[in-house]
């Protein structure tokens, strides 16, 4: 049985771990994987190379949950759905 946080997530579209999703930083359209959750945003690894594209150190970013689009769920939305 799914906790009411998790309904709230699933309307809202809010992204959950292993997700692929796309946003706009710099002008750029970035596609990273969700590997933490939060409130307000979702901690996201992105390829070394859009890394550097984007000048930041690491290639973990944080994306507010209003400034990206799902595109894949992951291996985790399998096991929810069965």
């Amino acid at each position: 049985m799914e906790t009411s946080n998790e309904y709230v997530m699933k309307q809202r579209g809010i992204a959950e771990c292993g997700d692929k999703v796309r946003f706009v930083r710099n002008g750029r359209i970035i596609v990273g994987e969700v590997t933490i959750v939060r409130n307000e945003s979702v901690i996201v690894n992105v390829s070394k190379n859009d890394a550097l594209k984007l000048n930041i150190e690491t290639p973990i970013t944080v994306v507010s949950h209003k400034n990206y689009q799902i595109i894949d769920q992951g291996a985790s939305y399998l096991s929810r759905v069965k």
